[in-house]
């Protein structure tokens, strides 16, 4: 987070506003209800970044070319980021491969890191930053480091064009407008961002990228602002009020408003044009202990992170943990900053420019092959020091019809991709298999549709195909099948479920079984967690409660099955299986104590009476013409452990293979041919 030394005067205060930024960060990540809207810290240090880069790039020497200065730019941004960041992705990849049975999520975002896009790869994962998933990314905070490279890419051409340090009040003038222009722009594009796609708003750089240019515009007048002596009381009581407003909004509810990060930025702005360094609030940000703090702010960033994620791996984040993780956080951060940014970060490493940024990129490609070794050469599985579970990334590689294209990778379609018909029909041809003349099921076809948790099935589909049937695969991640009367959230759901459901029907034979599986704990239950509210009602709004969502669903459920009826179809519906929300973090291994494993079976017990209250009632609401398969009896037939749950999961939600091959027999007789 520290910017690199330059040869005008430091404000210590600055480092003071670092600290309180880290703090509020480290704090909400510890316990949201301490300071629900910490997170904002990072907004603060936005704002510091672009001020503190632009009044470096102020007075730097105006003799140098276009060339030499921004190799002389880029080399000072990499002696500061890249030891400390390249470091703590080694030593966190390594220590992550020992706890985590799945690292793969983590190692990309780690290796994507070095690279400054791990931000882009989080927003293409779909991460919610306030999500299960973010929260068990060993590198989820390295998004902010993504966004400071791709600006810093651009910004010191664009400085230079502008005239910033070599033309004068005309170039000043320039980039004021230019950054101005830009921060307008990049804020609309946020607010508009918020409603569409939050987790565009909170990744990339684009919606992002006004709070640095806001703090660019602070110091683009040639010298910071001292004020009259007169003044001195009215500054100091703006910062008084700047300081207090930012320590509030930091308490404030976390939730869907942008408030937070707008009083944010904007004290953060007042705070670096008002804060004297003589007054009272700029000796309490100056004392000893709250500056060393903000001096070793990018380390803290970094290690922060590292210690919170494998602590909710291992044993946990407890009130009597917290003071050990932090003399770690504390510790390791000292040990970076005094072993790798001090003397990394002081004096070039080569005669040139040019051969320094050589350097860098080597340790970058140093650190990345690492990291690919532990991803695509397998050691990182190898490293677990525990029992391996069934791991998603794992079955979805296993996922596949041999001798087909029939795969997850090809046939589930993501949910943010929308696609038309040709494509549809593209897809389809991709993820069919005629049936074959032998066996029990010889001469049918049977369509699997749903969401993810029908792409699950392909194991299942794999063994029927085997006894002869022939196998379509139509899923789309978080869209269950049928579409309901009034649509989805999601319109591209609505249209492609529509699609499916039209061409099961022209292309179909007497005889021919739909086999529909969705994740219905999430799209139909009501005060559960993982709760999804996307059915419309005919005014457009969300339907909410489980009841009124089952009703809707069973009314496109009939439509459906009548005509399919009337094609001699047979329909089969699976019931909601088991669950177990934090699965990762509950499965009993010797490094987490099975004493704390008490809020794990009160979830597991949760969940299995949600999933008997949810298939109950699909199994009496059902149209006479849908067979119901409730998988429970079949997997768990004594009652899912936690132990079960190691082989029956293969994350949270989604069946293993295992698992769905249990379902055969029921699956067989469901869609068996009626009499």
């Amino acid at each position: 987070m520290r910017a690199p030394p330059h040869q005008i005067a430091r404000r210590a205060e600055i480092d003071g506003l670092r600290a309180v930024a880290i703090v509020a960060v480290i704090v909400n990540h510890l316990n949201k209800s301490l300071l629900p809207s910490g997170y904002v810290g990072v907004d603060v240090f936005f704002v510091i970044s672009g001020y503190v880069i632009t009044r470096s790039l102020e007075h730097r020497p105006t003799a140098d070319s276009r060339g030499a200065f921004l190799a002389g730019f880029y080399r000072r941004r990499i002696q500061r980021l890249v030891p400390a960041l390249s470091a703590c992705v080694v030593v966190t990849a390594l220590l992550t491969c020992l706890v985590v049975p799945d690292p793969a999520a983590s190692l990309w975002t780690g290796l994507l890191a070095l690279a400054g896009a791990s931000n882009v790869f989080l927003h293409q994962q779909a991460t919610d930053y306030f999500g299960t998933s973010a929260q068990l990314n060993s590198f989820t905070q390295t998004w902010f480091l993504g966004v400071d490279y791709q600006f810093y890419l651009v910004f010191p051409l664009a400085a230079w064009q502008l005239g910033l340090g070599r033309a004068g009040g005309a170039g000043r003038r320039r980039f004021r407008l230019g950054m101005a222009l830009v921060a307008v722009l990049s804020l609309i594009l946020f607010l508009q961002m918020r409603q569409v796609d939050s987790s565009a708003a909170y990744f990339l750089t684009g919606p992002r990228v006004w709070e640095l240019a806001v703090g660019c515009l602070l110091t683009a007048n040639g010298e910071d602002p001292q004020g009259e002596p007169g003044q001195a009381p009215l500054r100091d009581g703006l910062a008084w009020g700047a300081f207090l407003a930012l320590v509030g909004v930091t308490l404030a509810p976390q939730g869907s408003s942008s408030i937070p990060m707008l009083v944010s930025v904007a004290a953060t702005c007042a705070l670096i044009r008002t804060l004297r360094g003589s007054s009272l609030l700029g000796r309490l940000l100056t004392c000893p202990p709250v500056l060393r703090i903000g001096q070793i702010s990018y380390s803290l960033y970094l290690w922060h992170w590292s210690v919170i994620v494998l602590s909710r791996w291992t044993i946990g984040i407890h009130a009597w943990s917290v003071p050990f993780q932090l003399l770690l956080i504390l510790g390791l951060a000292e040990l970076s900053y005094r072993t790798l940014e001090t003397p990394f970060g002081s004096k070039p490493w080569a005669p040139t420019n040019q051969q320094t940024i050589l350097i860098g990129v080597g340790i970058n490609a140093a650190a990345a092959t690492m990291l690919l070794l532990l991803i695509g050469g397998g050691l990182g599985p190898h490293l677990y020091l525990g029992q391996r579970p069934a791991t998603l990334s794992e079955e979805r590689r296993n996922q596949r019809i041999a001798g087909t294209t029939i795969t997850s990778t090809a046939c589930l379609i993501d949910r943010n991709d929308v696609l038309d018909r040709p494509q549809i029909d593209a897809k389809a041809r991709t993820c069919s298999v005629e049936s074959a003349p032998q066996g029990a099921a010889q001469g049918r076809t049977i369509f699997v549709v749903g969401d993810s948790h029908a792409t699950a099935l392909i194991p299942l589909a794999a063994e029927l195909h085997r006894e002869g049937a022939g196998i379509t695969l139509l899923t789309k991640a978080g869209c269950p099948f049928p579409a309901t009367a009034f649509g989805h959230l999601d319109p591209g759901c609505e249209r492609f479920q529509d699609e499916i459901a039209s061409r099961i029907l022209a292309t179909s034979r007497p005889g021919d079984g739909v086999l529909i599986a969705g994740y219905q704990l999430s799209h139909l239950g009501s005060g559960l967690r993982a709760t999804r509210d996307h059915f419309l009602d005919r005014t457009g709004q969300p339907v909410r409660g489980t009841e009124a969502k089952t009703a809707l669903y069973m009314k496109a459920l009939d439509a459906f099955s009548d005509r399919a009826g009337a094609n001699g179809l047979q329909v089969a519906l699976i019931g909601a299986g088991p669950r177990l929300i934090g699965r990762e973090l509950c499965l009993p291994e010797w490094f987490r104590p099975a004493r704390w494993s008490e809020p794990c079976l009160n979830t597991l017990r949760e969940d299995a009476t949600s999933t008997r209250t949810i298939n109950v009632q699909l199994s009496r609401n059902l149209p006479d013409r849908v067979r119901f398969i409730d998988p429970m009896p079949w997997i768990c037939p004594k009652g899912c452990s936690l132990d079960d749950l190691k082989w029956q999961l293969a994350d949270d939600d989604h069946l293993t293979a295992a698992a769905v091959r249990r379902l055969k027999q029921p699956v067989l007789e469901a869609l068996s041919r009626a009499d």
